[in-house]
């Protein structure tokens, strides 16, 4: 049994999916640890634990200490963020413990501190951490145990320049899943789950249910975006936290992922576009439900999803007519549903939060068992 300690540049409460991860992650870390410390930047006082567990739908009975190094949320900026990570290094009382950053400046600042630790990379390194990282070579840091990229496609990405690594997608609990799909049921709400930002499809998605009269669409996660919905069988529900999305599910008979060529992390821009990164969440929780999922086949995806075993990909996604003939074909196909809805959930077991914290005990065991010969 050890102590884990998890460092997060995200300020609490959050609406952002990193969220769920790291607190999904920590529920199912906790059952083989001694004691479990969150570090972030800063949370809202009338955040408490009882309200985490009941947004995230926690399972643990241990409860997580929670530390925050700073008074006011973080600033993105390199100073800010060196100044949090510094900070970070002062609340970690037990140096042996297993450690995970999602930091890319507090995994720099615990190399320099010979502090062996895990670094979570999800998405391309931007900025000064991109020089850092790449030109001084920090991705070969000896005290990083090893990088946990998300996804094959960003592994691939800085293979090159790191040789030390694992891949581990997202996942999901089936403790958080009590539904039974029926796929005889005749199809008639379609819905998606997820933000509102560019890249996601939700414009994509009110032109085609202009153009599919017969089906309700219900769209999930609206935070500040101003949308113009001009359809009646539209619906437009705001954020929800995970609870909350976890009942919804039960109101869908289809799921939809019209990801589109490039696909943002936030509102404004394209900035950070993660297209061919991702590992969305959501998609382990579409898996999870068992309900048929209609996603854009990007190759990013194809690391899960196959094509009419657990999901229908739509091939030439940008094209709206492709995808209303995926729905209209999908809604006359009953053994397929009831195919794909076998698979998924099946999917969904292999990639779970459980494996996840699995794989990262048994990395950080073989660390230890060398590190000790040494």
């Amino acid at each position: 049994m050890d102590n884990i300690y998890y460092i997060t540049e995200l300020s609490l409460p959050s609406d952002k999916a990193q969220s769920v991860h790291i607190f999904k992650m920590l529920d199912n870390l906790s059952n083989n640890s001694t004691s479990i410390t969150l570090i972030c930047p800063h949370k809202n006082t009338n955040y408490t634990y009882k309200k985490i567990k009941n947004d995230y739908n926690l399972h643990t009975k241990k409860k997580f200490e929670i530390k925050f190094s700073l008074k006011k949320n973080l600033k993105n900026n390199f100073l800010s963020r060196f100044i949090f990570s510094l900070k970070c290094i002062k609340l970690i009382k037990d140096r042996n413990s297993l450690i995970i950053s999602r930091s890319i400046i507090a995994s720099l600042v615990m190399s320099l501190f010979s502090i062996y630790h895990f670094l979570e990379i999800h998405q391309e390194i931007k900025g000064f951490s991109k020089f850092l990282f790449l030109k001084l070579n920090f991705f070969k840091s000896k005290y990083i145990i090893k990088n946990i990229f998300i996804s094959k496609g960003i592994a691939s990405f800085y293979k090159s320049k790191v040789k030390n690594y694992i891949v581990l997608h997202d996942g999901s609990d089936k403790r958080d899943f009590k539904i039974k799909y029926n796929p005889n049921k005749k199809v008639k709400n379609i819905y998606y789950f997820g933000s509102f930002y560019k890249g996601r499809g939700i414009n994509f998605l009110l032109k085609l249910a202009s153009i599919c009269p017969n089906f309700n669409f219900h769209l999930v996660g609206k935070r500040n975006e101003k949308i113009k919905n001009y359809s009646k069988n539209v619906k437009i529900y705001s954020f929800m936290k995970l609870k909350k999305v976890l009942s919804s599910f039960k109101k869908a008979d289809l799921l939809l992922m019209p990801y589109q060529k490039r696909v943002s992390i936030s509102s404004d821009d394209y900035k950070d576009n993660i297209s061919n990164f991702m590992s969305p969440i959501k998609m382990f929780e579409y898996l999870s439900t068992g309900i048929p999922i209609i996603s854009s086949e990007k190759k990013v995806l194809k690391e899960i999803l196959i094509n009419k075993k657990n999901c229908i990909f739509v091939k030439e996604y940008e094209n709206i007519v492709n995808w209303k003939k995926a729905i209209n074909y999908i809604s006359k196909k009953k053994k397929l549903r009831k195919k794909i809805s076998y698979n998924a959930l099946a999917t969904a077991k292999k990639f779970s939060w459980k494996n996840r914290a699995k794989k990262i005990f048994s990395e950080y065991n073989l660390f230890k068992k060398e590190y000790e010969k040494n």
